[in-house]
C-alpha cells in the first residue's frame, strides 16, 4: 500500500520505546496509547474476531461506530466520513467506507488507531471521534472477495458478488472493483377499512412480488506525484432495474364475498456516475493545501406504470397510469489551506461553492376502458437549481495538555431558481458559526461540550409533486419550501473501561426554526398535502452507547454493544395550534448487537436487535401512526476454519409479525377531528435466509 506510515507512529511512549516498537512485540499489550487521546489497537486485539478485511477490524473497535459522513448537513466538507487510512481521508462522496476497508485485508493493517479527542494535527470535520487504519509498508497487490446468497420468505433466490484489486503501477496504486447483486423478495400486506364509527366496511390482502439488480464498478487512483504532492482519484458508476408486480383482493369484512380486484406492475430504471478528485500539497511541514473537485449524476425512468381496477361481475373498472422520470446533478469544488504554526494550534481556511439540480416529469392518465384523459397535478414538470457558494474558517487550540478547543465559522449564499409549472427565484444567507471543547479528566474520562448552527440539505424532492397510487395519496410540490435551520447544543460524557469497555452519555438539545412537516395546500381540484415548514420546533435527546465484554458473567470473548435513544420533540401543530410531537422521529430506539468468539475452534456466532416505539406522521386531512413491534431479531454463526475465509450463515427477521401502520382520514381538515375512515395496515417481509463467504488474496 501507498499510504506510507504515518509520521506519529514513531512517537515515543513514556517508558522510552517507540510505539512502533511496542506494537511489533507480540508479549506487549494489545491496546497501548501512543500519546493522550490516541489509542493503538494492535491485530493481536482483533484475533478473536476471525477478521479477514480492515472493516472487519474497524467494525470491532471499542465505542466507534463508522460514518460516511453528515449528508444532512450541507457542503462538501461534511461529506467526509470519520476514517483516516495513514493519517489522510481516503474518500469521499463517489465511494463508502466500507468499500474502501473491504478492499484492504487484515495482514496489510499494520495497527488502528482511536483518536478520541480533537488534536491540532487532524481535520475532524465536526467527527467527536476518528479512526486512523495504518497500513504496513510494501504489502504490494492484494484483493479481496465477497459472495452471498439469500432466500427469501417467498422462496426466491437472490445473490450478490463483491471483487476488488488493488495493484502498484509505478508510484501510483490502482484499485478496482465491481458489485453486482440480484434480489426478490415478496411483501405481503392485510388491510381492513372502517368507517368513523368502528363499523367494518372492507378488508383486503396484497401480494407484492418485486426483483432488483444492479452492478456498481468503482475505480481508484492514488498517486504521490511528489514528495510533497499527492493526487486522490474515485470514480463510482452504478446501473439498477426495479421491477414489481402487485395484486390486491378487496372482499367484503362479513361474508368475504369479493368486491374488487386490483393489479399493477411497475418498473424502474436508472443509472448513475460519480467522481471525485483531490489534490493535495504541502508547501512546508505547517502549510499545505487542498482542492476537492466532485462531479456527480443520476437519471431515473418508472413507467408507465397501469395501476387497474376490476369488478368481479362488471369487468373492468378503470386504471391510472403514471409515467415519472427524472435527471439530478450535482457539482462542487473545495479549496482549503491548512496552517499549523506550532503544535498548539492548527488553522484552516477555504471556499466552497456548489451547483444543484434536479429535473422532474410526473404524468397521469386515466383510461376508462374507451379514452385516454390526462390528468392534471400541480408543479409536476419542473426543474429546480441551487447555487451555492460558502467561506469558511476553523480553528484547533491545545489550551493544555487536557483541554483543547474547536471554532469555526461559515458564511453561505444560496440562489434557488425553480422553472416549469413553477417559476421562481429566492435569495438565502445563513452565518454558521461551532465551537467544541474537549476535556480530558483522566485516561478514562472524557468530556466534550459543542454548539453550532446548522443548515439541512437541501432536499429538492419537496419541490416537484408526487403520488402514491397504492395508498390513494397526492402530494404537491411546494416552490416556497426553504431548508429548515438548527441550533444545536450538546454535552457528552466518555468513559473507556479495560480494552474492550467504553461507555458514551450524550445530551443535546436542539432549537430548529422552519421545521420540516406537512402543509394543507388549496387548490381548485381540492385539498392537498405539501412538504413544508411549520414554524419553530425543539428535540431534547439522550443517547447512550456501552460497549460491555461479559467475561464478569461468565461469557468469555463476548461483546455486547448497546445504543439507546431517545427524542423529546415539540411543536406547535399549524391547524390545531397545540403541542406535539414531530411528523417522522420515534421517542425511543434500541439496538442491541452481540457476539461471543471461540477462537480454538475457530467458530463464532452472535445476534443484533433492534427495536423503535411507534412514529407519528400529521398530515393536513390524516394522521398515521406506525407500529414497528416486538422488534427485528437477526442471529448469525460463521467460522475461519477453511481456506483461510469467513463463511456466516444468517436468519433475519426472526420476529416476522411485520410492522402495523394505522391512517385516519377525517371529513375536512384535520383540525375539526370528524373522523371519515380509518385503515389498519399489516406489512411482512417474511424471514430471510442468507450464506456468505468471504476472502481475500
Amino acid at each position: 500500500m501507498l499510504f506510507g506510515s504515518a509520521a506519529f507512529a514513531l512517537e515515543e511512549t513514556a517508558d522510552g520505546e517507540t510505539v512502533q516498537n511496542a506494537l511489533d512485540t507480540a508479549s506487549g499489550p494489545s491496546v497501548t496509547e501512543s500519546r493522550p487521546g490516541v489509542a493503538v489497537y494492535v491485530p493481536a486485539f482483533f484475533t478473536d474476531y476471525s477478521p479477514v478485511t480492515a472493516l472487519d477490524m474497524v467494525r470491532r473497535v471499542p465505542g466507534f461506530s463508522l460514518s460516511n459522513g453528515n449528508t444532512e448537513r450541507r457542503g462538501l466538507g461534511d461529506s467526509f466520513g470519520n476514517l483516516l487510512i495513514n493519517g489522510r481521508r481516503p474518500s469521499n462522496k463517489s465511494l463508502r467506507l466500507e468499500t474502501v476497508l473491504q478492499r484492504i485485508p487484515k495482514d496489510d493493517v499494520a495497527h488502528i488507531e482511536l483518536i478520541r479527542e480533537a488534536l491540532p494535527e487532524y481535520d475532524m470535520r465536526g467527527h467527536p471521534r476518528l479512526v486512523n487504519v495504518i497500513l504496513r509498508e510494501g504489502a504490494g497487490s492484494s484483493g479481496s472477495w465477497e459472495v452471498r446468497s439469500e432466500l427469501s420468505a417467498s422462496n426466491r433466490l437472490g445473490g450478490r458478488g463483491v471483487l476488488s484489486y488493488t495493484m502498484p503501477v509505478g508510484d501510483a496504486e490502482m484499485t478496482f472493483g465491481i458489485n453486482a447483486g440480484y434480489f426478490g423478495n415478496r411483501v405481503r400486506r392485510r388491510y381492513s377499512l372502517l368507517d368513523g364509527t368502528g363499523l367494518p366496511l372492507e378488508v383486503a390482502r396484497e401480494n407484492d412480488q418485486r426483483r432488483f439488480q444492479e452492478a456498481i464498478p468503482t475505480f481508484s487512483l492514488a498517486w504521490p506525484i511528489t514528495d510533497r504532492t499527492r493526487l486522490q482519484l474515485d470514480t463510482r458508476g452504478s446501473a439498477w432495474s426495479w421491477h414489481r408486480t402487485q395484486v390486491r383482493f378487496t372482499d367484503e369484512p362479513d361474508t368475504g364475498a369479493p368486491l374488487l380486484y386490483q393489479q399493477n406492475a411497475t418498473e424502474n430504471h436508472g443509472s448513475s456516475w460519480s467522481a471525485t478528485g483531490s489534490l493535495q500539497h504541502e508547501f512546508s511541514p505547517s502549510i499545505s493545501t487542498e482542492t476537492i473537485l466532485l462531479a456527480s449524476r443520476e437519471r431515473w425512468d418508472d413507467g408507465p406504470e397501469a395501476y387497474e381496477t376490476y369488478d368481479p361481475v362488471a369487468g373492468f373498472l378503470g386504471a391510472l397510469i403514471v409515467e415519472h422520470e427524472g435527471e439530478y446533478e450535482e457539482t462542487a469544488f473545495r479549496q482549503t489551506l491548512s496552517w499549523d504554526p506550532n503544535e498548539n494550534h492548527s488553522w484552516e481556511f477555504g471556499a466552497e461553492t456548489a451547483l444543484n439540480a434536479r429535473d422532474t416529469i410526473l404524468a397521469l392518465t386515466e383510461d376508462d376502458g374507451v379514452t385516454l384523459t390526462p390528468i392534471d397535478l400541480p408543479v409536476s414538470s419542473t426543474r429546480v437549481e441551487e447555487t451555492r457558494s460558502e467561506l469558511f474558517a476553523n480553528h484547533v487550540w491545545s489550551l493544555s495538555e487536557n483541554v483543547n478547543l474547536e471554532t469555526g465559522l461559515r458564511y453561505e449564499r444560496s440562489e434557488i431558481v425553480q422553472t416549469g409549472d413553477a417559476n421562481q427565484t429566492r435569495t438565502f444567507n445563513y452565518a454558521k458559526p461551532s465551537v467544541t471543547l474537549n476535556w480530558r479528566l483522566d485516561d478514562q474520562n472524557r468530556l466534550r461540550f459543542s454548539g453550532r448552527r446548522d443548515v439541512a440539505q437541501l432536499n429538492f424532492g419537496k419541490f416537484a409533486s408526487n403520488i402514491n397510487v397504492t395508498d390513494n395519496n397526492s402530494t404537491l410540490g411546494n416552490p416556497d419550501y426553504v431548508p429548515q435551520q438548527t441550533w444545536t447544543v450538546e454535552a457528552e460524557w466518555l468513559r473507556s473501561f479495560g480494552e474492550e469497555g467504553s461507555l458514551s452519555l450524550l445530551v443535546g438539545y436542539d432549537q430548529v426554526k422552519d421545521l420540516d412537516g406537512w402543509i394543507p395546500v388549496v387548490t381548485p381540484d381540492g385539498v392537498f398535502d405539501a412538504p413544508g415548514n411549520i414554524g419553530d420546533g425543539s428535540n431534547l435527546r439522550v443517547t447512550l452507547n456501552l460497549t460491555t465484554p461479559l467475561d464478569a458473567i461468565g461469557l468469555n470473548n463476548a461483546v455486547l454493544d448497546t445504543f439507546l435513544e431517545r427524542y423529546d420533540t415539540r411543536v406547535d401543530d399549524p391547524l390545531t395550534g397545540e403541542s406535539r410531537v414531530w411528523s417522522g422521529p420515534r421517542e425511543w430506539e434500541l439496538r442491541l448487537d452481540f457476539r461471543q468468539s471461540f477462537p480454538q475452534r475457530q467458530l463464532a456466532w452472535g445476534w443484533d436487535y433492534h427495536m423503535v416505539t411507534d412514529g407519528e406522521v400529521f398530515r393536513a386531512q390524516e394522521y398515521r401512526r406506525f407500529s414497528k413491534t416486538p422488534g427485528d431479531l437477526d442471529v448469525y454463526v460463521e467460522t475461519t476454519r477453511w481456506f483461510d475465509t469467513t463463511i456466516r450463515l444468517a436468519v433475519d427477521g426472526i420476529f416476522n409479525n411485520g410492522d402495523d401502520r394505522e391512517r385516519v382520514f377525517y371529513d375536512g381538515s384535520r383540525a375539526l377531528g370528524v373522523v371519515d375512515l380509518v385503515e389498519h395496515r399489516n406489512e411482512s417481509r417474511g424471514t430471510t435466509w442468507s450464506l456468505q463467504v468471504r476472502g481475500t488474496f
